[in-house]
């Protein structure tokens, strides 16, 4: 099982700023949430915040196996 502090790690390592503020997009969308519900902090801070509070175990797992993929096959970690 993956935790919010390793999805976090993999961020901070293979994300942009940019790149973390649409994967919180992502997640909002995908989960019917709204976006400016993470609050008006830090990106990496909402990201953590999102993974934290809008993921269970199960998701956080299967969001962290589905980027590190994306990855491994030379794809950016985040859907554009």
């Amino acid at each position: 099982m993956a935790s919010a502090d390793d999805i976090v790690v993999f961020c901070r390592l293979h994300l942009s700023e940019a790149d973390a503020e649409r994967l919180v997009g992502w997640i909002a969308w995908r989960t019917g949430r709204n976006q400016a519900m993470a609050g008006d902090r830090e990106t990496i801070e909402r990201l953590n915040h999102v993974v934290v509070n809008w993921l269970d175990a199960d998701q956080r797992s299967r969001l962290l196996s589905w980027m590190v993929a994306r990855t491994d096959q030379g794809r950016p970690p985040v859907p554009s």
